[in-house]
Formats: structure tokens, C-alpha cells, sequence
């Protein structure tokens, strides 16, 4: 963090938030609720509803939903009672009582923004460059806003992580996971029933498939009303990663092909190689998904999260492997400190480096144990 010196107070502060997604909402009701006065800008024109799919509901983020009276976390939410692992030829073969909750990323992503005021909610602003002296945030349209603080929530490909440290990337992992949701109504009963009050697993040779049930497009988590959701982590097989992230229009992809956009070919490729090497069950729900999507598994840090009073929050500044089931739970825990860390400073200067020492060390301490989990059997034993 810069040790520039402010004499800023915490009281009642004017702050841009770049990002519209759950990290800047998050943000953006935590300061609000604080007295704060945040305005969130996102470069999407549109509704960001139906993005991602499943996400285990961890408790702080369940805290956030029901404290702030955003939405009874009980409500978008599934569970299991049991963890349950698979054979090769899709018999149990080990099973243990184990307590989990799961949601999505849409049903969490539209109580938040429902929640949020919209006349402090700003679409199609991409904000493309900030100084961090003055917390000047600069839009793509030419203008510019000064605030007290500017808050880059603006995900792992954020540009405002890429000015403040050009130097810090990515660092890809040798595996990747592949992903997609089936409606139940679309499974065959004795399908559903495999998957029904369980967090399924089953462990290969370097790879790990896992499904789970989560609320239906809808929101509906009544049996028949629920999506199924599975996870797919598995090695490239010295398959040119370049050719993976190749979507159908042929443009390069660095992390995400989104669902609908693989190619026929690695889409081909990846339905035979389930029925290679996966259970009967799982290699059926894979070919029965009708968007897949695959996602780079790679590691992201930065030195520090705060930039004078440019502050960086949730997947702009540390992205861990997604064994740790911590993304979602990371941004809502930036947000709820960086409140905390406001309401117990005067100086505006204190608080934020508060906030960047306890932050950037749980960062840290994310991405190393996502390493560690991925160096153990690729990390897929505790999974998300």
C-alpha cells in the first residue's frame, strides 16, 4: 500500500465501485449500509442474470444475505445430508453423513442486485483507467468521476489489477474443469435419484468429477424444480491448450469458454472421453448437459490491495483454485471488512491499511492452500 498520508475521514464517503457483478454488489451494500454513498458502474448493458452455475453457500455469505435482509439464504438453497463417493462402474463406495449447502451463481447475483438501489446502478460504463491519488476513475465515453474511494470489483481479468501491477498474470495450472447444469425435469428419474440429498464424487487417475443439486433456473428447489449441476476437473492430456479455448467463433479464449460457445470438436472429444473414464452416471449427465463450459484452473496474487485509495476486491485481486470453494465467500468477506475496517478508523488512511494488511495475508493464504490442494491429486479430494 502507498503510505501517502490522508487526513480523510471515513464519515459518509463518496465511493465508484467498477464491477456490477457479485463482488460489487457486495460491496456496494456493505458501504451502503455503513452510511456510505457507493455507485456501482457496469460495462454489460444488460442484465447479468444466468451467468455461472452452481456454488457452495458458505456460511459468511449466508450471513450477508439474511443480516442485510437481502433474501432468507434458506430460501435459494439446496442441501444434502450426505457425502458420497463413486466406483468406476457407478456403485457407492463409500458414503458419510456430511451437511452442505448449495445455491447459484444467478439466484445469489439477482437478490443482490434487487437489493441495491438502481438509481446508484449504472450499465454500459466501463471504467477504463483510475488515479489512485485522487480516486478519479475514467469511463470509456471520455468523462471522468472523483470520489473518496474507488473500489475495482471487476473479477480475475479486471483492468484496473492489469494498470496498478502489469507485471502479475495468471499462472495456469496443467488441468482445467469443465462444467455444466441440467434441469432435473430433463433426467430420467433413476438418474435424479443418484444425485438426490447428495454431494457425489468420483476420483480417476488424475481427475475428479462431482455434482450436486442446485436451485432450478427459476429459483425453485423443490425436487423436479432443481438443476443439476456437475464439475469436471480434469488434465489436458497434452491437448494444445490453445485449441481448448478456441470457442466456436474462432476467437481465443484466455480463461473462459462460456456455455454455448465450445467447439463441435473439443466438445466431441470431451463426450467420448467421459465415456472413457468416467461412471456410467456421470458420463450420461455430461452428455446430456446442453451448454457445457470449461474454465482455466490458474492461480492469481497481488502484493497488496490497495493502491492509495484505489481499493481491490474479491477475484481483482486474489483468484485460488476453485477446490477451495472460496470465491464467492472471499469477495463478500473483502466487502464486510472493508466496512468494519471504516467504522472502527477516523482516518481514511488507517482504515485502508487495515483492511490491505488482513486481506492481501487471507488472500494469500487462499491461493497457497488452492496450490496445495492442487498438488494433491490435482487437490480434487475436497472439491467444489
Amino acid at each position: 500500500m502507498s503510505r501517502r498520508r490522508s487526513r480523510r475521514s471515513t464519515d459518509a464517503l463518496s465511493v465508484t465501485v467498477s464491477g456490477g457483478s457479485m463482488g460489487g454488489l457486495f460491496a456496494g451494500l456493505a458501504l451502503e449500509d455503513a452510511g456510505h454513498e457507493p455507485t456501482i458502474y457496469e460495462q454489460s448493458t444488460g442484465d447479468l442474470h444466468g451467468r455461472g452455475a452452481g456454488i457452495v453457500a458458505q456460511e459468511n455469505v449466508r450471513r450477508f444475505l439474511e443480516r442485510r435482509d437481502v433474501v432468507d439464504p434458506d430460501a435459494i438453497a439446496t442441501t444434502s445430508s450426505e457425502r458420497r463417493f463413486l466406483a468406476r462402474d457407478g456403485d457407492v463406495e463409500m458414503s458419510r453423513p456430511d451437511s452442505m449447502a448449495f445455491t447459484s451463481w444467478d439466484a445469489v447475483y439477482r437478490r443482490l442486485r434487487e437489493a441495491f438501489p438502481d438509481d446508484r446502478y449504472r450499465t454500459g460504463r466501463e471504467i477504463v483507467g483510475v488515479d489512485p491519488a485522487t480516486a478519479t476513475a475514467e469511463f470509456a465515453a471520455g468523462d471522468e468521476r472523483e470520489a473518496d474511494l474507488v473500489i475495482a470489483a471487476e473479477g480475475g481479468q479486471s483492468s484496473t489489477r492489469r494498470q496498478l501491477f502489469p507485471a502479475v498474470g495468471p499462472e495456469f495450472a496443467d488441468y482445467v474443469a469443465w462444467r455444466g447444469v441440467v434441469d432435473e425435469s430433463d433426467l430420467a428419474p433413476a438418474v435424479a435419484d443418484r444425485f438426490d440429498d447428495a454431494f457425489v464424487f468420483y476420483q480417476g487417475q488424475d481427475l475428479l468429477v462431482l455434482a450436486y443439486f442446485i436451485p432450478g433456473d427459476d429459483g425453485g428447489t423443490a425436487p423436479g424444480e432443481r438443476r443439476l449441476n456437475w464439475v469436471w476437473y480434469d488434465t489436458l492430456e497434452n491437448r494444445d491448450r490453445s485449441a481448448v479455448f478456441t470457442d466456436a467463433t474462432d476467437a481465443e479464449r484466455e480463461i473462459t469458454v462460456p456455455p454455448g460457445a465450445l467447439r463441435e470438436p473439443v466438445r466431441t472429444r470431451q463426450l467420448e472421453r467421459a465415456s472413457d473414464v468416467l461412471p456410467p452416471v456421470f458420463s450420461r449427465i455430461v452428455a446430456e448437459t446442453p451448454t457445457p463450459f470449461v474454465q482455466a484452473i490458474y492461480d492469481l496474487t497481488i502484493p497488496e490491495m490497495v493502491v492509495d485509495r484505489v481499493c481491490l476486491l474479491g477475484d481483482a485481486a486474489f483468484v485460488a483454485r476453485t477446490h477451495t470453494a472460496a470465491g464467492t465467500a472471499k469477495a463478500a468477506g473483502d466487502a464486510v471488512a472493508l466496512e468494519r475496517a471504516l467504522e472502527r478508523h477516523d482516518a481514511l488512511d488507517a482504515a485502508l491499511s487495515t483492511w490491505n494488511d488482513s486481506r492481501t495475508e487471507y488472500g494469500d493464504r487462499l491461493v497457497a492452500r488452492g496450490r496445495r490442494m492442487g498438488d494433491e491429486r490435482l487437490g480434487l479430494a475436497d472439491s467444489n
